[in-house]
């Protein structure tokens, strides 16, 4: 994870970790391309790859996703009646 292009966090596997602990030596991690949450953002036009849910977690995410634009509209809304006062 870059932080203003300097690198603020990495994920390793356990092994590298302990072989950067026990070792003492520095080790370069080589990037060869941007990956963002394990999904490759590649610029070839294709499109990244969704996870794959099991449906009742899908159906929650969903209803959870109606839930929150409901209550955004609601908001401006509320926002709306307000600045007009």
């Amino acid at each position: 994870m870059l932080d203003n292009g300097e690198p603020s966090f990495a994920i390793l596997s356990y092994e590298m970790y302990k072989d950067l602990v026990l070792g003492g030596k520095e080790k370069e991690i080589k990037i060869n391309h941007a990956v963002t949450n394990g999904i490759s953002h590649n610029e070839g036009g294709i499109s990244p790859v969704k996870p794959v849910l099991p449906d009742n977690e899908l159906e929650i995410l969903e209803r959870i996703n109606k839930d929150i634009l409901a209550l955004k509209s609601e908001i401006e809304k509320e926002e709306r009646l307000v600045s007009i006062d």
